[in-house]
């Protein structure tokens, strides 16, 4: 099962109907129900944090047994393009970062650190995008003002790897359920019929 199993649709690109031009495509339509249909069912899925190096091929050879369920765990988790969006490992990540910068270790941005007060209430939240400059100013405990600098220098690297820290937060569809997971998809990827025609948006029957 991959993204060629789609159904197809032929699509009328041109905006007129008396010119028409008519575009095969993959009914991505169809996908975007299916996962409608699930991604609410939080019991049929456990959270996974993708290790260093693993592929969906690895985690669904050892969670399913059969590598060849790899493409649930791209379905699950709404992945079309597995470069962009599947996390790189740490090799490919250096390597990602090295051809995309000119100097990785360089600041993109300043983000504040997390300010509390002396009751250990939150002032200013970490995280958030300021200038190199930015300060902040409270009243302590005895009503005196205090000016602090809560700003931290985050690098093109630390960025990138942050982003690819948050694409290694998965959800897999759970063993016991995998089995009835795939045949409910295909029964609905396929209903309908193998192919579709769409005049505009609106025409195409998911």
């Amino acid at each position: 099962m991959t993204l060629s199993n789609l159904p197809d649709v032929l699509y009328n690109i041109n905006p007129g109907f008396a010119d028409t031009r008519i575009l095969a495509v993959k009914n991505f339509w169809r996908r975007a129900q299916i996962l409608n249909n699930y991604k609410n069912e939080l019991s049929l899925f456990d959270e996974y944090i993708v290790n260093n190096g693993e592929t969906p091929e690895t985690i669904a050879q050892e969670y399913y047994s059969n590598p060849f369920y790899n493409w649930t765990i791209l379905i699950a988790n709404d992945i079309v393009n597995y470069h962009d969006q599947w996390p790189r490992s740490n090799i490919a990540l250096n390597e990602y970062v090295f051809s995309k910068y000119e100097n990785p270790g360089a600041t993109k941005q300043y983000e504040t650190t997390e300010v509390t007060d002396d009751s250990g209430n939150i002032l200013l939240k970490a995280g958030l995008v300021v200038p190199s400059t930015y300060t902040l100013t409270y009243s302590d405990s005895g009503g005196f003002p205090v000016t602090v600098a809560p700003v931290v220098p985050v690098s093109f690297y630390e960025y990138e790897d942050r982003l690819n820290e948050e694409k290694e937060k998965i959800q897999i569809i759970k063993p016991d359920l995998i089995e009835d997971f795939v045949q409910a998809y295909e029964k609905i990827l396929l209903r309908g019929g193998d192919l579709s025609i769409g005049l505009s948006f609106s025409d195409i029957k998911l």
